[in-house]
């Protein structure tokens, strides 16, 4: 991410956290302003034109985007008004700044991240779902009926926004992507990061409580664990936390043994 684009997505940031009343509805809103710049170059070209005036722009915005609330407006107006690196590049900042509004809602960002790899997972295991989802032959209204009738009374409201809003992401190429994406985004809203647990067979709530409590004192901090079960590991642990490996499984170390002997 370019300096200019880096400085003007960290104001939206925070003119969005200086807001009170932060809801699903403006969250929403938000990935709307996020779309419609994705969908219209002529529209990116005019919010984003450094040399155009600012009254000009404002009356864009109100004339676009008229029946959204006050704020959604306010901070379509504010990014019209910053520099940006690329056009697309406030796009992806509205996209990021959503994701941000429904974590500031969230009631337990523990349960939607865990709604969230949930989500993520349904659809990397399912290549056939993860196609229809991902690709451009079908249009992003289809692919939002379809997520509404998989996910719709089996995750709360504030997990079921991001799936809908992760078809028409073009944050990354596959649906799954986006919805890890939008993880990690709510972690660093947290404070923490997510750490992603290889166990051979489910582990009970003391161990995990345990290798929490571990995870948390080797990187300084807290972590949110993502648990996923592979017997192929055979035993012990494999976590990633932000590309960083720690593999304590019986697979690696047999192959670590093996390459010793030759």
């Amino acid at each position: 991410m370019a300096s200019s684009t880096r400085q003007s997505t960290s104001a939206l940031q925070e003119k969005l956290h200086s807001k009170s009343g932060v809801d699903l509805k403006l969250a929403e809103e938000l990935f709307a302003v996020a779309n419609a710049l994705q969908s219209s170059a002529q529209l990116r070209s005019l919010l984003s034109d450094p040399s155009a005036e600012s009254a000009g722009k404002d009356q864009i915005v109100d004339s676009v985007f008229g029946s959204a609330n006050s704020t959604t407006k306010e901070l379509a107006k504010a990014a019209a008004s910053l520099r940006w690196s690329s056009a697309r590049d406030m796009a992806a900042a509205f996209e990021l700044i959503g994701v941000r509004a429904i974590a500031s809602q969230s009631k337990s960002l523990d349960a939607l991240q865990s709604e969230l790899f949930e989500i993520q997972q349904l659809v990397s295991g399912d290549s056939e779902l993860e196609l229809t989802l991902s690709t451009t032959r079908f249009s992003s209204s289809a692919k939002q009926e379809l997520v509404e009738k998989l996910l719709a009374g089996k995750v709360k409201p504030d997990a079921l926004a991001l799936a809908k809003q992760a078809v028409f992401s073009r944050t990354y190429k596959r649906f799954a992507e986006v919805i890890e994406q939008y993880g990690l985004w709510i972690a660093e809203f947290a404070g923490e990061s997510v750490a992603h647990v290889k166990v051979a067979r489910a582990i009970s709530k003391e161990q995990l409580t345990r290798l929490s409590a571990a995870l948390a004192k080797a990187f300084g901090r807290e972590l949110q664990l993502n648990v996923e079960i592979d017997p192929e590991i055979l035993g012990g642990v494999h976590v990633t936390v932000n590309g960083e490996v720690m593999d304590g499984t019986v697979i690696t170390k047999l192959v670590n043994a093996r390459l010793q002997l030759n």
